[in-house]
Parts: structure tokens; sequence; C-alpha cells
């Protein structure tokens, strides 16, 4: 790798940080809007949601969620035969997958 791939390689890099970074805030910001209280942001960023809600927000079949969980990329609960995606969990997959 010469110097100029390297510094391009560089600068695409900040980019993607800057475009984290604005993420970040932006859903700071949702969350800060969209909750009567700070008290309430934990409670949004644990809550659980099933497997049929977690494919639409991924908008992904059964089969690839169950891959995802089946590797370890999105982790998961299980009370019984139930299983549950944290929405932080989900959120996360999604900008590691950008």
């Amino acid at each position: 790798m010469n110097t100029q791939q390297f510094l391009q390689s560089f600068k695409a890099l900040q980019s993607e940080v800057k475009e984290l970074k604005t993420l970040q805030q932006r859903v700071l910001l949702f969350l800060e809007n969209h909750s009567g209280s700070k008290a309430e942001i934990p409670l949004l960023i644990e809550e659980r949601v099933s497997v049929k809600e977690t494919c639409q927000i991924l908008r992904c079949s059964e089969v690839t969620l169950w891959k995802l969980r089946k590797d370890g990329t999105l982790p998961y609960t299980r009370h019984k035969r139930t299983i549950r995606f944290k929405k932080i969990d989900i959120l996360n997959y999604l900008n590691q997958k950008r």
C-alpha cells in the first residue's frame, strides 16, 4: 500500500466516523424528543421485540435472522420458547452493517 492509497483509506475512514457521530447524535435527539423524560430513555433502549418485529426492522427473513442469531452477530434472550431481541442491539447491528 503506497502513501496515496493510505491517505485515501484514511480519508474514507474519517468520513465514516463523521457519519457515525452524526447518526449517534440523531438517535440521541430522537430519544430525547420522543420520550417524556430522561428516565424513560433506558426503558426504550431496553425494550425487547419479537422475531417478526425484528425481521420487519431489519427487512430480512426469519431464516436470515436465525443465521444472525446462531453465529452470534445479533444477541437475543430466550424465555421458555419465546425469543426476544433488544432494540438497541438491532440498532447497533444496523449501524455496523453500514
